[in-house]
């Protein structure tokens, strides 16, 4: 009997050691699968601001530049772009409305995602006002890159924003940080999209002084849009110092990370400069001649439908003229960018992506940046 509860005993014992020894088998093979993630020497990264098609004016609702037909056949342009350049990673801004965008998208081309609302008004889940928006910045990476969100971080905007509840009453930009793994290494992936405004340039100091002068503007209107003009690129000059803190302090020195997204910011900016003394570089700068105008309104369709307008006329504001004719200027505003720890030889490709025409229309109000960057 006493023979008979021993063996019973050892027989338990055995068998508990057994699951144990299962689970932490599972547990190391699922560990080394994911230390292992995407075996492959060129990283294909894509960036594009998909564009809400919203004029962002309205309380209950804001006013919408298309029909939901129209905003259908844009997104299956962005379908057909990214089937044409089939890229590892992909940052958009501007998905709304969220989480929806981004799910149904992510279920389309069978990648995995991470998101986070960016502007939404005063929203609990879905409901709130205004009812249309409720937008933000995505990263979406093939499976086997096994993509996971490490860090976020609102740059500016004030109030309260989270994917599930939001309390804010102006524009808010932000920084959203992922990691994948290429090669059993962890690279990092940063989407953001900064303020947007008219650049506070000796150019555009002088057109308002001319706009004041051919379509008489008072003196004190002229001195709140250089006030505005000044306050809204240091707006942006505080999101590059923030975002630059932000990325050193989550990403480990010396790994690898590409930043992407709308930076409303031209190269010569003191805002962009800023940043790209802080360890970046541009990847246009090292492999591409072409003029890499990302706001083109010489060939955006979706801007010569939608924002032009007669500029030779009195606006409100010579703030708001100036930021008529600023929305008429080509400019690169869109960047893949790299931190120093991928040397400028690891690029080898960067070009204008996401400017054709599907059906007669562009996927956006901008173009978008395709680069590939080798992984070591």
């Amino acid at each position: 009997m006493e023979v008979a509860m021993f063996l019973k005993k050892i027989s338990f014992y055995f068998i508990i050691l057994t699951m144990v020894a299962a689970m932490i088998t599972a547990i190391s093979c699922k560990k080394q699968h994911t230390l292992e993630g995407l075996k492959t020497n060129t990283l294909k990264c894509m960036t594009i601001n998909v564009w809400s098609g919203l004029d962002y004016i309205g309380t209950f609702k804001m006013g919408e530049y298309e029909s939901p037909d129209l905003r259908e056949k844009r997104y299956q342009a962005f379908l057909k772009e990214i089937a044409r350049y089939n890229p590892d990673i992909i940052a958009i801004n501007e998905a709304n409305f969220l989480p929806d965008y981004v799910k149904r998208l992510a279920n389309d081309i069978n990648y995995d995602y991470i998101y986070h609302v960016g502007v939404a008004g005063l929203k609990i889940g879905r409901w709130g006002i205004p009812v249309n928006l409720k937008e933000g910045d995505a990263i979406l990476a093939r499976k086997g890159l096994q993509l996971q969100q490490v860090g976020h971080k609102q740059l500016s905007g004030g109030g309260i924003i989270t994917n599930y509840f939001s309390f804010h009453t102006e524009d808010a930009t932000q920084v959203l940080i992922g990691r994948v793994i290429v090669n059993t290494k962890p690279v990092y992936v940063a989407v953001t999209h900064w303020h947007a405004s008219p650049f506070d340039t000796p150019h555009n100091r002088m057109l308002l002084k001319e706009l004041q002068q051919k379509y008489g503007y008072t003196d004190t209107e002229y001195q709140e849009a250089i006030k505005k003009l000044e306050a809204d690129n240091t707006w942006r000059k505080n999101e590059a110092k923030l975002m630059a803190e932000y990325c050193k302090a989550i990403v480990p020195e010396h790994a690898p990370l590409i930043v992407m997204g709308d930076f409303n910011a031209t190269p010569d900016s003191p805002e962009m400069q800023y940043f790209l003394q802080q360890g970046f570089r541009d990847t246009h700068i090292h492999h591409s001649n072409t003029d890499m105008y990302t706001w083109n309104p010489l060939k955006n369709l979706n801007i010569q439908k939608y924002y032009k307008v007669d500029t030779n006329k009195k606006f409100e504001s010579p703030y708001t003229h100036v930021s008529k004719i600023h929305e008429l200027e080509p400019k690169r505003i869109d960047y893949i960018i790299v931190n120093t720890s991928i040397p400028p030889d690891k690029i080898i490709n960067s070009n204008i992506c996401c400017d054709t025409i599907y059906d007669g229309i562009h996927l956006s109000d901008h173009f978008g940046v395709y680069a590939e960057i080798r992984i070591d």
